[in-house]
C-alpha cells in the first residue's frame, strides 16, 4: 500500500510550511540519509513571480533545504524553464536559497542520452538526476490544457532542456503519446519523494498566467510520483482515471492510502476549456477541429507564441497569426503567453454542446 500525505496548510508562512513537510514526512516514514546527495527539481514554467502561482513557491524548497541541512545533506536545486531560465530563478524567488544550494540551468549541464521510442532515439536528460542519491520532485497544483493537470508526473518535462520539448511536442501532439513520453521520463528518473506545491495553485486555463489562481490550502507528499498524481487530481475534483496519465500507469487506486490531517479535502478546481472540448471532439470528428485564438487587446506582441510554437504555426504580421492546417494544438502558445492573450475556440456548434455538456454535468 502507497501512502500519500495531504497536509493542511493555509499559508507560505515558515514555520506553517516546516510544519506540513515534517509531519508529512512522518506520514509516510520517510527518513533521509545523512550526508546524501540530493536534487530538486521545482516547477518554474516561467519567470513569474511568486504571488503568481505559476510556479513552485520557493518557501516550499526553502523549508525543505533547512530540513536537508539538518541531515548534512550536499543539496541542487535544477530546472528548465519553458524560457529563459536564469531569469526564472531570480524572478520566482530562488535567488536566496543559493545559500542552501547550487543552482542548475539543465539546459547548460551535462547531459546523458536515452532512447525513448520511434522519434525520440536521443533525448537529453540532466546528468545529475542519475548522480544524486535522490531526487525531490516539487510540482506545483494546476490545471493544464493538454494533460488536464500538471502534477508529479508532468512536472519531470523539464528535465528536459530547452528546444527538445517543443520538438517533441512536434513529435507527440495527442495527450495519450505524450503522456506516455511522461511516464518514460518518470520511470526513468524514479524520483525518490514527491510533492505538490498546492498552497496556492491555479485552475481553469493553466498551467500559465491564463489560468486563474486557486487557494487550495495542501501539501501533497509521497514517495511515488504516480501515487500522488492520484491523489492530488481526487484533490482538484477530476475523476482520477479520466486524467491520461493517471489511467495509463501502472497503479491502482486501491493501492494507495490517504493519510494525514487533509485526507478527506475534495476541491472543486475549474477545469481547462479543452477538457469539455474534448467531450465534442470525439462525437463530432467532421466538424472542423478547435483553433487558436488571440485577443489583440491583451497582446503585447512579445513573440514568445512564435519563438515556441513546434510547429511553426505562428507568426507576427505585425500581429499573431496561426496557420491552423499547420497547428499541431499542443497549446504551448497558450502556456507560454504572459498575458492570457491566446486560447482554444471550438467550432459554434461544438461549443453548443460543450454548453449543454456542461449544464448537463450539473444537473
Amino acid at each position: 500500500m502507497e501512502k500519500v500525505s495531504v497536509a493542511k496548510c493555509d499559508s507560505y508562512e515558515g514555520a506553517k510550511v516546516r510544519k506540513a513537510l515534517e509531519n508529512s514526512l512522518k506520514n509516510i516514514n520517510f527518513s533521509f540519509k545523512k550526508g546524501a546527495k540530493i536534487l530538486i527539481k521545482p516547477n518554474l514554467l516561467s519567470a513569474s513571480k511568486p504571488e503568481e502561482a505559476i510556479t513552485t513557491h520557493p518557501m516550499i524548497v526553502l523549508e525543505l533545504c533547512k530540513i536537508l541541512k539538518r541531515h548534512g545533506a550536499e543539496i541542487y536545486i535544477g530546472e528548465s524553464s519553458a524560457f529563459n531560465t536564469d531569469r526564472a530563478f531570480k524572478v520566482c524567488g530562488y535567488a536566496k536559497l543559493a545559500k542552501y544550494a547550487k543552482i542548475i540551468n539543465f539546459e547548460a549541464a551535462p547531459k546523458k542520452l536515452f532512447d525513448f521510442g520511434k522519434g525520440m532515439h536521443r533525448i537529453p536528460l540532466p546528468k545529475i538526476a542519475f548522480d544524486a542519491d535522490l531526487v525531490i520532485n516539487i510540482a506545483k497544483m494546476k490545471t493544464h490544457g493538454l494533460t488536464q493537470v500538471t502534477l508529479c508526473v508532468k512536472n519531470l518535462y523539464g528535465c528536459i532542456p530547452g528546444s527538445f520539448k517543443e520538438e517533441l511536442h512536434k513529435i507527440l501532439p495527442s495527450p495519450k503519446n505524450f503522456s506516455k513520453l511522461l511516464l518514460k521520463i518518470e520511470e526513468t528518473i524514479k524520483p525518490g519523494l514527491n510533492i505538490i506545491d498546492g498552497v496556492v495553485g491555479i485552475e481553469g486555463e493553466g498551467p500559465g498566467a491564463s489560468g486563474k489562481i486557486k487557494k487550495s490550502k495542501v501539501i501533497v507528499v509521497s514517495r511515488d510520483a504516480i501515487a500522488a498524481d492520484i491523489i492530488g487530481t481526487e484533490i482538484m475534483g477530476f475523476n482520477f482515471n479520466k486524467i491520461c496519465i493517471n489511467r495509463l500507469a501502472k497503479m491502482k487506486r486501491e493501492e494507495i492510502e490517504a493519510v494525514g490531517n487533509g485526507k478527506n479535502l475534495k476541491l472543486n478546481f475549474k477545469k481547462p476549456r479543452s477538457h469539455d472540448i474534448q467531450f465534442a471532439l470525439h462525437f463530432l470528428g467532421f466538424l472542423p477541429k478547435p483553433k487558436i485564438t488571440f485577443n489583440y487587446g491583451k497582446c503585447e506582441r512579445c513573440r514568445l507564441c512564435e519563438t515556441k510554437c513546434p510547429a511553426k504555426a505562428i507568426k507576427l504580421n505585425p500581429w499573431p497569426e496561426c496557420n491552423h492546417k499547420k497547428c499541431i494544438r499542443c497549446l504551448c502558445c497558450i502556456e507560454v503567453c504572459p498575458n492570457s492573450a491566446i486560447y482554444l475556440k471550438a467550432h459554434w456548434i461544438r461549443q453548443i454542446l460543450v454548453n449543454i455538456y456542461r449544464k448537463f454535468k450539473k444537473v
